[in-house]
């Protein structure tokens, strides 16, 4: 009858020990520089808990790219790493919808966009150099 019982409650605890496990929840939040560039992860369980990851770090030179202002209020200046022109490269920026507003080749360390016809919104700058695609969130007011 005891062991009968035991084993009752040691299901039951396994049961809660295991279904809180199951039941963990992560949460994601990320931190961004004032270009809108990620530079921080951060992971929660159950989102109430923070722990700090290893700064996240861009790869293929993008981290030398720039875009200011941001927001802007119609002119927009993107400066560019100079290996990133080596191969054929331009630049799109998209609405929200996925149309494409306007695209340039980039032929210069820096260009200047002129958004100025653009309604307020956020758009999506796309830069396309050889294989490599980079993207950046733009906020126009």
């Amino acid at each position: 009858m005891k062991t009968k019982y035991f084993l009752i409650f040691l299901v039951l605890l396994l049961s809660q020990v295991f279904g809180n496990m199951a039941a963990a929840q992560h949460c994601l939040v990320f931190s961004y520089d004032a270009n809108g560039n990620r530079v921080q992860r951060i992971v929660t369980d159950n989102c109430n808990s923070i722990r700090d990851y290893d700064e996240v770090q861009e790869t293929n030179g993008i981290d030398e790219m720039t875009v200011y202002p941001n927001p802007t209020e119609g002119n927009l200046r993107i400066c560019f790493p100079t290996e990133m022109r080596k191969t054929y490269a331009n630049y799109k920026i998209y609405d929200l919808n996925g149309v494409m507003l306007c695209e340039s080749t980039i032929n210069s360390d820096e260009m200047d966009v002129d958004l100025g016809a653009f309604p307020s919104g956020i758009y999506l700058l796309r830069i396309i150099s050889g294989e490599d695609m980079y993207s950046r969130i733009i906020v126009k007011h």
